[in-house]
């Protein structure tokens, strides 16, 4: 089977940088690869604006003249409803916060527009049954058949490390701006004697700063290389995740695959197998903070309980987030299209 993978036309695929959908669709189509079927990317960047996701958008139909493919798969609204426009049948991937959070008049758009792709596709995949909820009590009918399966992780590259770990380190990985909610993962660990390294492009300085404010225990790396991703992460004890809106985030199955346990506010439900490989906390502000810290300080003081959930957690994305698994998944999906395993 050929399957042309769509990207959006901001970032690369894979990405050089912060891009964790990009990111996704570089390792869907490996894992597709393995599965014996050709997977190809079409995505052209521009300046690496969220704008230029509309000219691309616009000049994919002229772009896909030259290809042959099974399967056309978009992962972004624009991208989607330029097919669905033009009459190209499609499988439609959403990964966009909007389903939950439109402060701005520029996430209502987005959320508009994602409803529309997902009427408009041939076969929907939701990350989470959550969103799948979502999706059928929000979205006009008809609605096509929606299938949940999570984005996969590579759990070869993803390991833990137990001998390198001090019991006292919490990682966070994410973009630094306010509704990831940093700010109640870094007073939660005051007094407790752990340390919080950020990982993540720093978008919001001002923000950054009122972090950084809450003590020396916290250190904001920005951005790292890969390979240094994977190091703090086989090398930390806990993952804090206390992001206040999140479809499924790539760093907490990354997490689990290194072995973390995982401690959240209500974003990880369903993720994370509540005091297995972590818990979530309800709340917000010092609510959610209590929360959390009850739940750090019940690891930081038995090692035997961090290395049970850690042991634990590796199992769980081993059984439920292997990209072998998902691409398998994915084919299925595939293959339920009308005309699915004929070229066009």
């Amino acid at each position: 089977m050929r399957i042309l993978l769509l990207g959006g036309g901001v970032q690369p695929i894979p990405p050089t940088g912060y891009g964790a959908v990009e990111r996704i669709v570089a390792e869907l189509r490996t894992a597709l690869e393995a599965a014996g079927h050709e997977a190809v990317v079409v995505n052209r960047v521009r300046r690496r604006r969220t704008i230029d996701e509309y000219p691309f958008a616009w000049e994919l139909p002229r772009l896909l003249r030259s290809e042959r493919f099974d399967v056309l798969h978009a992962h972004t609204p624009v991208v989607a409803n330029r097919l669905a426009g033009r009459g190209f049948p499609f499988v439609y991937t959403s990964h966009s916060r909007h389903w939950y959070y439109r402060e701005r008049l520029s996430h209502r758009w987005g959320y508009w527009l994602e409803r529309r792709a997902v009427r408009r596709a041939g076969a929907v995949i939701a990350l989470t049954a959550p969103l799948a909820r979502t999706m059928r009590s929000v979205v006009r009918p008809p609605l096509p058949p929606i299938s949940v399966i999570p984005s996969g992780v590579d759990r070869e590259r993803f390991r833990p490390r137990w001998e390198l770990r001090n019991g006292r380190r919490a990682l966070g990985v994410g973009v630094v701006t306010r509704f990831k909610r940093w700010d109640v993962a870094a007073r939660s660990l005051v007094g407790t004697g752990a340390t919080l390294t950020l990982v993540g492009p720093i978008v919001d300085p001002v923000y950054a700063a009122e972090v950084r404010s809450v003590g020396p225990h916290v250190e904001l790396r920005g951005e790292v290389a890969p390979e240094e991703l994977v190091r703090l992460y086989a090398e930390s004890d806990f993952l804090l995740h206390p992001s206040e809106v999140e479809i499924l985030s790539a760093s907490v199955i990354e997490a689990l695959a290194s072995g973390l346990p995982v401690v959240g506010g209500a974003s990880v439900e369903g993720v994370v197998e509540e005091g297995s490989t972590g818990w979530s906390a309800p709340g917000e502000g010092s609510v959610l903070a209590d929360g959390l810290r009850d739940h750090v300080r019940a690891l930081l003081a038995d090692p035997a309980l961090r290395r049970s959930m850690g042991e634990a957690a590796r199992r769980s994305a081993e059984e439920r987030f292997a990209w072998d698994r998902i691409a398998a998944r994915h084919v299925e999906v595939y293959r339920s299209l009308p005309g699915g395993d004929r070229p066009r």
